[in-house]
């Protein structure tokens, strides 16, 4: 019989215990790593919640308070606070606040003149046997355009910026199991 065959075979449950030891300690690091915590959810911040089990639509309202059980959010147009879960929110965005109408204007102004140029100078075609070139044409209408569209831009209401409020407070864990097994478990919270 060979030698080689009797030598012992590498220890299981000690390659299963270095196993278990290493994800455990990457599991640590991945909820206690440099990740920049979001803001934390407090009374006044304007919200917006995904919650299909409370509401069909998405909530809109301000916070008015917290507990590690649920969010109270006061909705425009009902009497009642609304009280969701947090396991029941499937998504959360926090306002940003409203873009300024500048900045719909200036956006506006410059489409505006955009197409107002580019549909002027199709319009004059070559130019030749015109009194006015075509970059004339389409320069005279870029002005026009722009102003047509920074008042369209301006007189727009401005929408509401949203930022999702991402849940990078994580747990992973692996643990053995009585029967040899193992169990892995992930939990979060906004």
């Amino acid at each position: 019989m060979p030698n080689h065959m009797n030598t012992p075979a590498p220890n299981i449950s000690l390659c299963v215990a270095l196993v278990l030891l290493f994800l455990m300690s990457a599991s640590a690091s991945a909820a206690d790593g440099d990740v920049p915590q979001p803001p934390l959810l407090a009374p006044g911040m304007r919200v917006r919640i995904l919650a299909p089990d409370v509401s069909s639509n998405k909530l809109i309202g301000t916070i008015d308070r917290v507990s590690d059980e649920s969010v109270i959010l006061d909705v425009p147009g009902r009497n009642e606070p609304v009280s969701i879960l947090r396991q029941k929110i499937a998504r959360l965005d926090v306002s940003e606040g409203r873009r300024s109408r500048g900045v719909d204007a200036t956006i506006g102004g410059v489409l505006g003149a955009g197409i107002a140029a580019g549909g002027c100078a199709l319009a004059n075609g070559s130019g030749r046997g015109h009194i006015v070139s075509s970059g004339t044409v389409a320069g005279v209408c870029a002005l026009f355009g722009s102003g047509i569209g920074a008042g369209i831009g301006a007189a727009i209401p401005p929408g509401e910026r949203w930022k999702e409020m991402s849940a990078t407070r994580y747990r992973i864990g692996v643990l053995p199991r009585l029967d040899h097994g193992l169990d892995l478990a992930a939990a979060w919270k906004f």
